[in-house]
């Protein structure tokens, strides 16, 4: 390994490392890994790889969470105008002058939340993939920034979420995942097939399309578990209105000179 840069940032020291034979560079904070890019721009890991394949062919796209900036790059590649959030500035200075991204992405440095509620514009394509040290999925894919993201998305797009897990039945991907579903999208989840696992990622696609699940297993291959969320049991709420109304029949007494109602007469 070849060291390229190392320096302080908000998180904790921040290293940029290159893999003398083959040229790719990794990209660390506070010995967390945010980016593996291959020479040129392309995504290292499988789960970037798999997020463009989901969210390519759009003209717009909008990417929370910077890191080395190949899903940015790649989906500029294919032809989206591609704009990013990351409340860490440095992941710019780091995508561009290290990892290849281009300078046509529009950047901006804001919190993810914030940006959400007060952005109007509407985007075909929607990445998540934020993370980093003492980093809290629930706290900052609340209810309200999920409701925020469902606004944002065009009718017939797609969120691509990842979710950093820490073994097979780690419980967040699927409460992330039941907020989504909440908003009405079609939700499907792809767990990384690994056979072991340390650290392994799971991919959330919430659409605003009817998804064909052949197509969506093979977009992920041998490499991932493809499963989707059923929606919630529907509950028949029972009318206490027309229930008193039945009792309340059938135990008061008949006034003199009111003929009795039959059954078939009540509405």
């Amino acid at each position: 390994m070849r060291v390229l840069a190392r320096f302080y940032g908000p998180n904790g020291r921040i290293s940029v490392v290159e893999e003398v034979g083959t040229g790719i560079r990794h990209y660390e904070e506070a010995g967390v890994s945010q980016s593996c890019v291959m020479a040129g721009g392309e995504a290292g890991v499988d789960y970037i790889r798999l997020m463009a394949e989901l969210l390519v062919g759009t003209d717009n796209a909008l990417l929370l969470g910077c890191g080395g900036g190949a899903l940015a790059s790649m989906l500029h590649r294919r032809g989206a105008k591609v704009t990013v959030v990351d409340v860490n500035p440095i992941s710019f200075q780091l995508a561009r002058t290290f990892f290849w991204m281009p300078s046509a992405i529009t950047c901006v440095t804001a919190d993810m939340r914030p940006f959400l509620r007060d952005e109007t514009r509407s985007f075909q394509a929607i990445g998540i993939d934020v993370g980093g040290p003492r980093f809290s999925y629930d706290a900052v894919l609340d209810s309200a920034s999920i409701a925020h993201v469902r606004r944002r998305l065009r009718p017939g797009g797609r969120v691509a979420i990842n979710i950093s897990c820490q073994a097979p039945d780690d419980p967040v991907p699927a409460r992330i995942a039941d907020k989504f579903k909440a908003q009405g999208l079609e939700v499907w989840v792809f767990m990384e097939n690994v056979p072991c696992p340390q650290e392994l990622n799971a991919i959330i696609l919430a659409s605003d399309r009817r998804e064909k699940s052949q197509a969506l297993a093979k977009i992920g291959g041998n490499g991932w578990l493809l499963a989707r969320l059923s929606a919630p049991p529907v509950l028949t709420a029972v009318k206490p209105a027309r229930a008193r109304h039945k009792r309340a029949r059938e135990t008061a007494p008949r006034r003199p000179g009111v003929p009795k109602v039959s059954r078939s007469m009540v509405g």
